[in-house]
């Protein structure tokens, strides 16, 4: 794990972007092909399938990632830690605002419960990316790391879900 932080620790914004998107990508695939083999389908009682696909990449690709980045990661991470800090005598440990934040993101995707076990997963990545991002370039770059990464992995699942 120190190798890897020191890896991550050498590399720019733009770099680190890319290393954040790779990863959710894996993510992502993970469970698209765990999901495939296991017959599964995360998508089953979602209302995408009755969104155009303009409303569809607009809502998943463009604002979803803002809107969900600003209340999950940027509310949720930030009232957590001012919390932390100006009441110290409920010694929260630093990740209880992330894992909250991962759990309020999971529970926001409830269409059923593959679907709200991935997104609290990918709600614990976000929440990580958010606060390695805060730590490094400030909460400004965080939030628009969380958006950049998030609003490209959901243009993959877009391409994905309508080509189906």
């Amino acid at each position: 794990m120190k190798k890897t932080k020191a890896i991550l620790d050498n590399l720019n914004y733009p770099l680190l972007s890319i290393v954040f998107t790779a990863t959710v990508l894996c993510f992502s695939l993970f469970f698209a092909i765990l999901f495939s083999i296991l017959e599964i389908d995360v998508m089953n009682n979602t209302q995408f399938d009755e969104l155009t696909p303009i409303a569809l990449f607009f809502g998943a690709v463009i604002f979803a990632p803002i809107i969900e980045t600003l209340i999950f990661q940027f509310a949720v991470i930030e009232i957590g830690l001012r919390v932390r800090e100006n009441w110290t005598e409920l010694k929260i440990h630093w990740f209880i605002p992330g894992l909250l934040s991962a759990l309020l993101f999971g529970l926001a995707h409830q269409y059923n419960w593959n679907y709200t076990l991935v997104t609290f997963l990918m709600g614990v990545i976000l929440a990580v990316m958010y606060y390695y991002t805060r730590k490094r370039f400030g909460v400004s770059l965080a939030f628009l790391m969380c958006v950049l990464v998030h609003g490209f992995n959901n243009l993959v699942a877009f391409f994905f879900q309508i080509s189906s």
